[in-house]
């Protein structure tokens, strides 16, 4: 167990852990449309994994502290750091957590492919090949598929009834219920239904000139290394969101290449997915259309 100690009484109501390319930014859109649920600001901190040493009022500082409002953090890497859980139960032992999980197959495939577009300006043209040396190149893809693996720290750290697990199919086939559920599950008032309920949020895009998508990237990583240009580039993107409406001048209609997980990861990592998945589904009912892809990656 992690000893840290807070001495403020200050401490977020839920956090959101994971997983990556699960829904994440489009929950969190929701749960910050609710008026009496604050959202950190940005969506990321990534406090408990990454920016830990900061301390408390640094986290702090992300939330405005509206008065009678829940407040409430997403950030999807949590679900990758074991010493996250220890932390979190250290400031808040009541904390509830917020957890969307996809298709463990799909959601590594959806990984692969939004690295492949920061790699190579889109996925249209990107072979199975390409995805699979990116596989090889890093064990993240299949690391943070691995759902039971992410969540035994939290489970161990946490009550099972302090973790709310909704899916990704949701988001789909029945976004109210799903936000309704989230709501209540944080403490909300689960009547609210919000107006940016079918809203599309970082789906994967093409682009039709890499040289020039790779440039406006490159800027912007370029302006976060130097604080003054950083702030306000961060001042432009929050008031005009210039850089997307840039990149959406470029952006080609359709995109994604016609690829299966079995198509583009090694044997061993879908091995190793399949194994997660078997240890998570007996304390978890999974999403019947999970269980036929399950059928299918079988055969």
């Amino acid at each position: 167990m992690n000893q840290t100690t807070f001495s403020s009484q200050w401490a977020p109501d839920f956090v959101g852990i994971g997983a990556e390319k699960s829904a994440t930014t489009w929950a969190w859109s929701q749960l910050e449309a609710h008026p009496y649920i604050e959202m950190s600001q940005p969506k990321e901190l990534n406090f408990f994994n990454q920016h830990f040493e900061r301390g408390l009022d640094w986290y702090q500082k992300h939330f405005t502290g509206t008065h009678g409002c829940l407040q409430g953090e997403i950030s999807p890497l949590y679900m990758d750091c074991p010493a996250a859980a220890d932390r979190m139960a250290c400031l808040n032992p009541d904390l509830r957590l917020l957890v969307m999980l996809r298709d463990p197959f799909d959601r590594a495939l959806s990984h692969l492919m939004h690295d492949a577009q920061n790699v190579y300006g889109g996925v249209a043209d990107v072979s199975a090949d390409d995805l699979r040396t990116l596989a090889l190149r890093d064990d993240k893809y299949v690391r943070r598929s691995c759902y039971f693996q992410g969540l035994t720290p939290y489970l161990d750290a946490f009550p099972r009834e302090q973790l709310g697990i909704f899916f990704f199919d949701d988001v789909a086939d029945d976004p109210e219920t799903l936000v309704r559920r989230m709501y209540f599950f944080v403490g909300a008032d689960s009547s609210f239904v919000p107006e940016n309920l079918t809203e599309k949020i970082n789906r994967t895009k093409d682009y039709r000139s890499v040289v020039l998508y790779r440039v406006i990237r490159g800027i912007s990583t370029s302006a976060n290394a130097f604080a003054p240009t950083r702030l306000a580039m961060e001042w432009v993107y929050r008031n005009t969101r210039l850089r997307e409406k840039t990149l959406d001048l470029l952006m080609v209609d359709e995109g994604r290449p016609p690829l299966t997980p079995q198509d583009v990861l090694p044997e061993d990592q879908l091995l190793r997915i399949q194994q997660d998945y078997e240890q998570l589904n007996r304390i978890i009912d999974m999403p019947v259309s999970w269980q036929q892809s399950r059928s299918l990656s079988a055969a």
